[in-house]
């Protein structure tokens, strides 16, 4: 077999790379990204560093002439299979472009205000807190450049991601099942309401789902073709994941104990044990060095940022507002309770037929939930968001072996229990598709419908105050001119010098967490006026009127 020439542009980038690690100093590095000398601690210093380990990597792959490795071709998708994810990717897009522009939720404001509306390069040397999901951050940047400022166009990365989602779902539906299942796993997915709802997300949550179905399909390739391009492939999706949101660490911890597991029971190939090793390696390495100008700052204020004891830490709620949340998007408790009996039945059925997909489907989940738990973090139903296509392929495979089984008992000829799946899985995707209205009924948080009504009740010698989480919402980007009380003796002093004192706020769990004294001042001297809903679960957002003005304006009039 003949062997590989170098790889001049391997060389190439190489030298170009330690060239700049030698030659460029670490304050022009801060100058380059428009930053004051040593505002970026020793970030630029680990960037050169970085930089020059994988200049040396590059130069060594330029160099090396190597055999080339094949599991053989892959499949090619056939055009019948083409047309129909086109078709559904349109509908998907279509079905994600409603109510598309609507108000913005607390943490896509923060998106908005703290790093959308920045500069690239302050985006990236920026992490001073868990909100930054910075290639979502820079792509948000680049939408609000082309088209103007706008909750669409922040959105708009997310809505791509959405789309691009179904064809990550679909490599991986065939690669455990078959093109049929994973065709009815994408319808699902196309009419999904919580799929709609986070398309329609600018955070990172859609973008991690989408890398996290590629570097699945990937992983499991590898497992059956160690290609280096194969790898490479799957390198690059997790790099890109942990760029858009660090959750994705759970996804590769998983790959890699999964592969060790069988790396034990398969022969113990040690040339394919190192390449794996390799691979994961690079993985930690350059998403260090996509990172590098901002760790320290992370590490100084992102990473010690703590969760206030509440609700939102109980496991327990994260289960009932999950279930909620299920109840919604597919239109009923004995659907969710019948889709519950499906992904039974399918995880078990994936895990007979090929033991390593049904783990990698369950173990990230597993354990992201317990590392929150253990640290105390908040449990939010969002942070599982990632292993939702996951939950649909499973949904899909139970939807088509159970009706198999059941039938089967009965000895139902083999195509009349393949129909009845098909029947079943068809009844679940019109029932999701029953719910895609309630995804445009409401905004997420009706920030602006509140800020209106305050602004139409407002006379002379009104005053409002924001207080929680209300406040970055409103302070930073829809009316910074509205004052924050951040104690119940500011809220105090507000009240004296008002003839009425409105008061928004939103989130009560946090609120009630982390401001106790504004809490109770809330609850005794104020009276809620207007409650405005959003589809956010819990973040509806209240305006209340203190009492005691309430009562002298009613005794006025």
């Amino acid at each position: 077999m003949s062997r590989k020439p170098a790889r001049p542009v391997y060389i190439s980038l190489g030298a170009v790379a330690l060239a700049i690690a030698a030659l460029v100093s670490n304050t022009q590095l801060e100058q380059f990204f428009g930053r004051a000398p040593h505002s970026l601690a020793w970030g630029p210093g680990l960037f050169r560093a970085l930089l020059a380990l994988h200049g040396c990597l590059l130069l060594v792959s330029g160099f090396l002439r190597r055999n080339p490795f094949d599991g053989g071709p892959a499949k090619r998708l056939p055009r019948r299979v083409i047309a129909l994810l086109a078709g559904l990717t349109v509908l998907a897009v279509v079905l994600r472009i409603p109510n598309l522009n609507s108000s913005l939720w607390l943490d896509e404001v923060l998106t908005m205000a703290r790093f959308a509306k920045t500069s690239a390069a302050y985006i990236l040397t920026s992490f001073p807190d868990q909100n930054q999901h910075m290639l979502y951050s820079l792509l948000a940047h680049g939408s609000l450049t082309l088209f103007g400022e706008s909750a669409w166009s922040l959105r708009l990365p997310s809505v791509l991601f959405g789309a691009g989602s179904l064809w990550a779902l679909f490599l991986l539906g065939r690669k455990i099942g078959n093109d049929t299942e994973a065709l009815l796993a994408c319808a699902l997915m196309t009419v999904s309401y919580h799929h709609i709802w986070f398309s329609q997300n600018a955070r990172g949550y859609m973008g991690l789902l989408f890398f996290t179905l590629l570097a699945t399909w990937l992983w499991l390739e590898t497992i059956d073709r160690d290609n280096p391009r194969v790898w490479a492939g799957y390198v690059a999706s997790i790099v890109l994941g942990f760029w858009i949101h660090m959750t994705i660490l759970f996804v590769v911890a998983a790959h890699a104990l999964i592969f060790f597991m069988v790396w034990l029971r398969s022969g113990r190939d040690w040339a394919r044990l190192s390449r794996a090793a390799a691979a994961f390696a690079l993985c930690g390495t350059l998403t260090l060095q996509l990172y590098a100008l901002s760790v320290p700052e992370f590490l100084r204020t992102g990473l010690s940022e703590v969760s206030p004891a509440s609700e939102w830490v109980n496991p327990l709620w994260v289960v009932a507002e999950s279930l909620r949340s299920l109840r919604v998007g597919f239109a009923g408790t004995a659907v969710v309770a019948c889709g519950g009996v499906l992904i039974g039945a399918g995880w078990l059925d994936i895990l007979r037929r090929n033991a390593s997909a049904a783990w990698a489907m369950v173990l990230p989940a597993a354990m992201g939930g317990a590392s929150m738990l253990a640290l105390g973090h908040n449990l939010w139903p969002r942070f599982f968001f990632f292993s939702m296509g996951f939950g649909l392929l499973i949904a899909i495979r139970g939807a088509m072996r159970v009706p198999d089984l059941l039938l089967g008992w009965v000895h139902v000829a083999p195509p009349l229990r393949a129909a009845a799946g098909y029947a079943l899985s068809g009844l679940f995707i019109m029932a999701s598709a029953f719910t895609v209205p309630r995804a445009y009924a409401l905004p997420k948080q009706d920030f602006t419908g509140a800020k209106e009504f305050v602004d139409h009740q407002l006379s002379t010698n009104d005053h409002v105050a924001v207080v929680g989480l209300a406040a970055h919402a409103y302070s930073e980007y829809y009316a910074p001119q509205w004052p924050v009380a951040e104690s119940a003796a500011q809220l105090e002093t507000m009240r004296q010098s008002a003839n009425r004192l409105f008061l928004v706020y939103t989130l009560p769990i946090e609120l009630k967490a982390a401001h106790p004294d504004i809490w109770k001042a809330v609850q005794t001297d104020f009276e809620t006026v207007k409650i405005f809903p959003g589809t956010l679960g819990g973040g509806e957002v209240y305006v209340c009127r203190d009492r005691a003005s309430g009562a002298q304006s009613a005794f006025a009039q």
